[in-house]
């Protein structure tokens, strides 16, 4: 799995990003991701490159950036299964994905909608603040609004569900 990163969370991480991207890749398996902070606590956007599907993390400390790649692989998982997909598609798509390179962001039109998303997330005062860090509900709710994809709009939760419907 490839994550890419914006500088914040990658200062938050404490890591050093490559600046170059694998040329064999495969985008269902590649995130971009972004730190926001919201009524003073951190939280990681996690917005899949060829889905645009989102997983949202808030409430992160220190300890949580020190296993950033542990959580972020549970709350994709733990999304996943709280959309209906199967244990095999899950089991498939976690095993694809454990190992994790972080690179530098390279796409301007999906950090527009990262962006997007944590517009829409201000007004959504039901979710935040929350006690757990895995932000589900909050993330199938993203993924239920249309984002621009290409040339025309598109729920991501259908994306997703095609792409992994794909897999087996």
């Amino acid at each position: 799995m490839l994550i890419s990163c914006t500088k914040k969370l990658a200062d938050a991480l404490k890591i050093e990003v490559i600046d170059v991207v694998p040329i064999k890749r495969e985008p269902l398996y590649e995130w971009h991701a972004n730190l926001f902070v919201f009524n003073r606590r951190k939280g990681v956007i996690l917005m899949n490159n060829k889905t645009r599907f989102s997983v949202v993390l808030y409430g992160l400390t220190a300890e949580h950036f020190h296993q950033f790649k542990t959580i972020a692989l549970s709350a994709i998982e733990q999304t996943f299964r709280a959309e209906g997909f199967t244990d095999d598609i899950i089991l498939n798509y976690v095993r694809t994905s454990s190992q994790v390179i972080y690179a530098k962001s390279s796409d301007r039109s999906i950090l527009g909608q990262i962006n997007d998303v944590l517009y829409m997330m201000q007004y959504m005062e039901d979710y935040l603040p929350a006690d757990d860090i895995y932000m589900i509900e909050l993330s199938k709710q993203m993924s239920r609004t249309p984002m621009g994809k290409h040339v025309k709009y598109v729920y991501p939760i259908d994306v997703l569900k095609e792409e992994l419907n794909k897999l087996g």
